[in-house]
């Protein structure tokens, strides 16, 4: 097994010797750990889960291992078998990946993992309130606020999974466990057992074979609606992350109503061929507010390419009353030029409360910045889900191409571009392009954005290096000098009001791509972000 996984797994490795049916001793120096199995407290299609606990010596115990913990075991399958078997390889990948310090609170710790001949056994901590659908059945339906604080945690951790190239593919209340409850809900996602990894840098992930909870899959799973339709000569059913996104969408409106949303596959069926639209009534005087009713319809369309990713879901405005609950500082107002980007991440109002008092998530001792940064769009060059954009975006090989933005005063200037398939910009601008396309092999992605309307209005690639000999008399008159010819992509016109969540780049997570210089490069992350909802546009306009 040591060849197939990963540094960060075998560092996790537990020494153990067994003593089935009775304890195991891990040998964890200075000392050896003695843990006693007790009962069963969960089994499902990847395994037992038992209790056990730590014998702790007469001395006094300097361990920092805890006194009860989870282990689940999963039967190994011979290499050969795996096809259409239960792959524990994956599971371990993502629980191990998963429990490092910046990945928390959002998920389940893992305390290590052990084998045998048979088995993997996976060492976790112990929830003692136990799952989310348990707290479901046995109570009312959840208000907005509690609901709301729920959602934003699980977005928050599949905002994590999905930049790491990791889609859950069975997020449900079964497996999302409960740290805390009322004033403040703490949740934490559990169950791997069916992630799937991108592998290769490529993020569809298929199968024939249908994979997740019924009630939580999303409709392009089954076989339903446009979902199978995605990119041309696409004959298998398409996996990508967003079935993550439609889940949590079916997760918050199970919530609210308190009863399953698409109890029988023809109810599913009926929605996603719009004949049937979401039932949100749960009472005369107890109406959901606008604002919910519209994220829920964002997580739930039918359409993986018109769901929006993580990144997008997290700045609704309907999540604001999550963030505050959570005892951190409300988002700070996003600049609109770049000058008023340099903000102090570290202060805080003088006289203010302690930030971290109501955050049952905050570790004693962690900065302010981590957790302010936390609650803004945050984008890295990720593995990215090329098959939810436009097929003329999937071209782009986001590994080597180079994103910039170009502004405009009038829509005149592009309108004449598309017609000619040129463009000059200020001699500034132009140096830094020539220098991008030069460095890039020619793989350079432009979105240009005209300021008096707020909006993008299109998406060229550029076909070659500056020509600093000749300009067009039009650019003459402005003293502008050089000109480049680009090959247009779309000439789709997007609102800033769709977009105004994305950075320029991870590192000056407050400066919007929206309100960046004339000629800023903006990541990958940001550019994907942007193509994301340009596809969804021309969609709805489809």
């Amino acid at each position: 097994m040591a060849e197939s996984i990963s540094d960060l797994v075998d560092a996790s490795r537990l020494v153990t010797e067994f003593y089935l049916p009775n304890f195991v001793v891990h040998h964890v120096e200075p000392v050896h750990e003695i843990w006693d199995l007790r009962e069963e407290i969960g089994n499902g299609g990847s395994g037992v889960v038992r209790r056990e606990e730590r014998r702790v010596p007469p001395l006094k115990d300097k361990s920092q291992s805890p006194k009860v913990r989870a282990v689940k075991q999963m039967e190994k399958v011979p290499q050969h078998q795996q096809r259409g078997q239960w792959n524990y390889r994956t599971e371990l990948e993502a629980v191990v990946k998963f429990s490092q310090p910046e990945y928390a609170p959002f998920f389940v710790h893992s305390f290590g993992w052990f084998e045998n001949q048979e088995s993997v056994f996976l060492a976790m901590e112990i929830l003692p309130l136990g799952d989310l659908e348990r707290f479901k059945r046995s109570s009312p339906p959840f208000s907005e606020f509690d609901t709301s604080l729920v959602v934003w945690q699980l977005i928050q951790g599949v905002r994590h999974m999905h930049e790491n190239g990791f889609a859950h593919r069975d997020l449900k209340p079964g497996n999302i466990l409960i740290a805390s409850i009322s004033p403040v809900w703490h949740v934490k996602i559990a169950d791997f057992g069916i992630s799937k990894q991108a592998m290769e840098g490529v993020t569809r992930l298929h199968t024939m074979q249908i994979s997740g909870t019924w009630g939580y899959i999303a409709p392009e799973v089954l076989g339903f609606g446009d979902g199978n339709n995605i990119g041309a000569g696409n004959t298998t059913i398409a996996y990508t992350m967003s079935v993550d996104i439609w889940a949590i969408g079916v997760i918050a409106m199970t919530l609210l109503l308190g009863r399953e949303i698409f109890p029988l596959p023809g109810d599913m069926s009926r929605y996603t061929m719009g004949q049937q639209g979401l039932d949100f009534s749960r009472g005369p005087a107890e109406d959901l507010t606008d604002d919910c009713r519209e994220f829920i319809r964002a997580l739930l369309a039918h359409d993986p390419v018109l769901r929006p990713t993580a990144a997008a879901a997290l700045a609704h405005s309907w999540l604001e009353q999550a963030v505050e609950a959570t005892g951190l500082p409300p988002v700070m107002e996003i600049p609109d030029s770049e000058a008023d980007s340099e903000m102090d991440l570290d202060s805080t109002v003088p006289g203010s409360p302690d930030p971290f008092t109501k955050n049952p998530w905050a570790k004693p001792g962690k900065e302010l910045k981590t957790y302010t940064k936390a609650l803004l769009t945050k984008f890295k060059s990720f593995r990215l889900d090329s098959i939810l954009l436009s097929p003329k975006f999937q071209t782009v090989v986001f590994e080597k191409t180079r994103f910039y933005v170009l502004r405009s005063d009038n829509a005149t200037d592009i309108e004449t571009s598309a017609a000619h398939s040129v463009w000059a910009s200020s001699q500034r601008v132009n140096k830094i392009l020539d220098k991008g396309f030069r460095a890039s092999e020619g793989h350079v992605v432009l979105f240009f954005s005209v300021i008096a309307s707020r909006r993008f209005c299109g998406v060229s690639k550029m076909t070659s290096t500056l020509d600093w000999e000749n300009t067009d008399p039009h650019w003459v008159e402005d003293v502008w000098q050089g000109r480049f010819t680009l090959t247009w992509l779309s000439h789709t016109e997007l609102s800033f009001d769709l977009v105004n969540h994305v950075p320029v780049k991870e590192s000056t997570p407050g400066f919007r791509a929206i309100a960046c210089y004339d000629g800023t490069e903006i990541s990958p992350g940001s550019a994907y972000e942007l193509l994301r909802a340009y596809s969804a546009e021309e969609r709805r306009r489809l």
